[in-house]
């Protein structure tokens, strides 16, 4: 809302070098028959744009949101309302009548005058503030002031006539989210010509400013059937294109009377219009909300958000809920609303997330809560979902692909350390049982004749590579090393001599002899090789005739 122009009617406004604050200046133009209250040209601006989107307000609200600005902190709640008289002698901007202070109601702007006396109804009362909104003409002035191509809606006609608790409320919201502060816990005020002190909110103010905000705009579902939110606020910065506000002061208490306007949001957002020769949601392309890079499928598409702030409202002087049936009316409007947004579960690694296709993100919270954190606290209930979280989280449907990638490297590693323990396992159960089948095969070829060459263990030396892990064959006559340096230098395989019948008869009757311990192999040895098959030539030439059994690898 920064307008450096001059009036072109006496006087110079204020003006900005660069980005430096401007200087405090003059506050008024000099005084004329045009605008015979002084204000500048610049401060009509923005009481106009701020009105472009509230549409009815107070001085006090109008003034919280020009001195948020920091080229406009210097003015005053006087001259706001000094640039709203010269506004309203223009006819841009009327007086709608008065607020309501807490507990009473204000006599309507067309009340007839007290019989027998020429008096004028008498305003609000103690603590009422004018309401002053947009006329016709005004709200063609406003979209001009705010410099960008919106639906402007209505100029909220008849609105302030009974006080417009529910408006002002909306206002407080928007300030509170446009400045990021709040009258409520302020500091008292010691200026009664100030408007009142307002405390700063711990997370500060929403990006875009007041021209991300939209009051009265009607979105059409069908025919002349519409459905008008009481605030649109567009937030690209935090990635939400567009959010729907929507308050709810306890009047109507059935909630299901409540819950019922998401059922016209879902009807409104499933619309459709052709965009560029495709067919596209509506709302998307009235609030440019980017395609997806992988083509656009509306069906599948999540919906724009709709924010329900719930207020303890009032009947008479005192609160319509405690804040513990406040509680219970928001669980109850989430009970109401679940089939739009309840979305399908998934889960991976262990993790839960849900997956909200042709869905809109229900959140609600307190005016309390909010005046208490601010709009990016962690105030917003999630339909669907456990616990407070910020608006940015609470809309965030990504799921938490870290943890999950985190769970699944754990999984496949502990799958990977369980398949080395098993297979370690099973290396150590063979390793037992070849150690175990080469201990008996060693206790056997221990007590066999030892080796012919070396007169070590038949079965080759123990614990070595070479020794035999079976039973050795009964003639065989050397160990495998022997065996295989023989094998290599290519000579033929040891024969024994033919035992003579005097060995035979001495062994027939007193046992193998006690210095031959290949007597055995001897006797095999001579009955597969006599002694005629001798001095014909038909010795095993070949090694490979002579079984010698296998060696352990």
């Amino acid at each position: 809302m920064d307008h450096d122009q001059d009036d072109g009617h006496g006087g110079q406004g204020e003006r900005h070098d660069g980005e430096q604050p401007a200087r405090p200046g003059r506050l008024h133009f000099r005084r004329s028959a045009r605008n015979p209250n002084g204000s500048t040209a610049p401060l009509r601006a923005d009481v106009l744009a701020a009105l472009g989107v509230l549409k009815i307000a107070t001085y006090k609200q109008l003034h919280a949101l020009i001195a948020a600005d920091e080229y406009r902190a210097h003015h005053r709640v006087e001259h706001v309302a000094e640039a709203v008289r010269d506004l309203e002698k223009h006819k841009l901007v009327d007086v709608r009548g008065t607020t309501s202070p807490p507990g009473r109601r204000p006599a309507p702007k067309t009340a007839p005058a007290a019989e027998g006396t020429g008096a004028k109804p008498k305003p609000g009362g103690p603590g009422a503030q004018k309401i002053v909104g947009l006329t016709p003409l005004g709200l063609a002035a406003a979209a001009e002031a705010l410099g960008d191509d919106r639906d402007m809606g209505g100029h909220a006609r008849g609105a302030g006539l009974t006080g417009a608790p529910h408006a002002m409320l909306v206002n407080e919201l928007i300030i509170t989210a446009v400045t990021g502060t709040t009258t409520h816990g302020a500091p008292p005020r010691t200026d009664t010509r100030q408007a009142p002190p307002r405390r700063a909110l711990p997370t500060g103010p929403l990006p875009g400013g007041i021209e991300a905000w939209a009051t009265e705009t009607p979105h059409t579902i069908t025919g002349k059937f519409t459905v008008i939110p009481d605030a649109v606020v567009r937030l690209p910065e935090l990635g939400i294109p567009v959010a729907f506000l929507e308050l709810d002061r306890g009047t109507m208490t059935d909630i299901r009377k409540v819950a019922g306007k998401v059922d016209n949001y879902k009807r409104y957002f499933d619309r459709t219009v052709h965009d560029g020769g495709q067919e596209r949601l509506e709302v998307e392309v009235r609030y440019n909300v980017p395609e997806p890079a992988y083509g656009y499928r509306h069906r599948r598409a999540v919906r724009p958000p709709v924010l329900f702030v719930l207020d303890q409202g009032t009947r008479g002087s005192r609160p319509r809920y405690s804040p513990e049936a406040l509680e219970q009316r928001l669980e109850d409007l989430r009970n109401a609303t679940w089939e739009h947004w309840q979305g399908q579960t998934h889960e991976q690694e262990g993790v839960t997330y849900a997956t909200f296709d042709g869905k809109i993100p229900v959140l609600g919270t307190t005016v309390e809560r909010l005046r208490e954190h601010g709009w990016q606290g962690p105030i917003w209930w999630r339909f669907g979902r456990p616990g407070r979280h910020s608006l940015t989280d609470a809309l965030n449907d990504e799921p938490n692909w870290d943890l999950i990638a985190q769970r699944r490297q754990e999984r496949e590693d502990q799958e990977q350390a369980e398949q080395q323990r098993a297979q370690k396992a099973k290396r150590d159960a063979e390793t037992a049982r070849l150690r175990k089948v080469m201990l008996a095969a060693r206790a056997h070829n221990d007590a066999l004749h030892p080796c012919h060459t070396c007169e070590g263990p038949l079965g080759g030396a123990h614990d070595s590579e070479d020794e035999l892990d079976e039973n050795a064959h009964p003639d065989r006559l050397e160990c495998p090393p022997c065996d295989r340096r023989r094998r290599t230098t290519k000579r033929r395989p040891i024969i024994l001599e033919l035992p003579t019948a005097r060995a035979l008869r001495r062994a027939e009757k007193h046992g193998p002899p006690d210095d031959d311990p290949w007597w055995q192999v001897r006797l095999l040895q001579a009955q597969r090789w006599p002694k005629h098959t001798r001095t014909t030539g038909e010795l095993p030439f070949s090694m490979t005739q002579i079984p010698y059994g296998r060696s352990m690898p």
